[in-house]
This record gives C-alpha cells, structure tokens and sequence, in this order.
C-alpha cells in the first residue's frame, strides 16, 4: 500500500478516536484512551522510524520533517502527562482537547503540504516499498488497522 494512503487510514482513524474519546466517561473513556495513546504512539514511530529520515535528507521537505519531529515531541509530552490522569481529573479533558487540537494540526500539515511534496519525490513504487513496510511492523505489532 502507498504509504501516502496508509497514513491517511491511520490519521483518520485517530480522528474517529477523538470523537468517540469526546463522549466517553470513566471506564469507557480509560479504554479509549489506552487505545488511541497505542495508535499515536506507534504512528509515530513508524513516521520516525520508515518516512522521516529520507525526507529529513531532501531540502524541499526538511523543514517540514523537523516540525513533524518537534509535534511530536509535544504530543509525548501531553500523551505523558494524560497518562498519568483518571477520566474525572479537572485536567483530563482540557488535556485530551489540546493533544486533539495538536494532532489534527500535525495531520493537516502532514497531507497538506507534505505529502504532495512526497508524491513529487518518490515514485509511487518507493512510496508502496515504505508503505509495505509500516503495514508490515503495524500488524506484527496486533494494533487495530490504523492509527494516527
């Protein structure tokens, strides 16, 4: 699969998260949130680890890559301190709002300016070979099919 298309499936799967995590309280909200922390954290890695550096080493998307780099050091940050939280602390629900506002922010950079930049650098085949690749890692890894 592209990994242009993989990591949309997984951004709007944590879109979807989000709002099913808006409505939820106690337990529910506890299951919610263990999942999408699962599914952040390994769509980052994957970003890290299988997209970033090569494009980290192109001019016309460095810039972006050390954002993308720098997001998601916030959002561990956040993903950190939700961590630590109950559902029914003063601070669980601002915190959610800021990781959401934070994510969505990063996605829309991500497939807003750098995957048509991606889509000028590699060629469909290179962009199926790293695609090929995550999906490989995200299933070995038993997460649900897609993250952020």
């Amino acid at each position: 699969m592209d990994v242009l298309i993989f990591l949309k499936q997984d951004h709007d799967e944590a879109k979807q998260m989000f709002k099913k995590l808006e409505k939820a309280e106690g337990a529910e909200a506890s299951r919610l949130w263990t999942q999408l922390r699962a599914m952040l954290s390994l769509h980052e890695e994957l970003e890290e680890t299988y997209f970033y550096p090569e494009l980290k080493e192109v001019a016309a998307t460095e810039d972006l890559v050390l954002e993308g780099y720098q997001e998601h050091h916030v959002m561990d940050l956040l993903i950190e301190e939700i961590s630590r939280l109950k559902p029914s602390a003063e601070e669980w629900t601002p915190k959610i709002s800021v990781l959401q506002e934070n994510t969505e922010h990063h996605i829309e950079e991500e497939e807003g300016e750098l995957f048509p930049k991606v889509r000028k650098i590699w060629d469909l085949e290179r962009r199926k070979a790293v695609g090929e690749k995550m999906e490989e890692v995200k299933s070995t890894r038993g997460t649900s099919k897609a993250a952020v």
